[in-house]
């Protein structure tokens, strides 16, 4: 359902819909990995995980690759100014 808002709010220009929808979105996402993070796990067991450092730098790794790569597209691609060829037909 709040893609359906996100979509309509967007084709119609409605800013404080998209935020709610997006905030909502957001929301549920957390709860959802809340929900696998704490209630699936175990909390009882003697013995807990810890990730090892090679895990934590992949982690760090590919999270900063994928912020480079997005930063990389926007700064190369007419993404958040107008191209001056394609003004007329937007």
């Amino acid at each position: 359902m709040p893609s359906f808002l996100f979509a309509y709010a967007a084709r119609h220009g409605h800013i404080t819909l998209v935020r709610w929808t997006a905030a909502w979105t957001v929301l549920g996402i957390v709860l959802n990995r809340l929900n696998v993070s704490v209630i699936a796990f175990n909390w009882n067991a003697a013995n807990r995980y810890v990730p090892s450092w090679m895990e934590v730098w992949v982690s760090l790794t590919i999270v900063t690759i994928g912020v480079l790569v997005f930063r990389w597209i926007v700064n190369r691609m007419p993404i958040l100014v107008e191209h001056p060829k394609y003004r007329e037909s937007h």
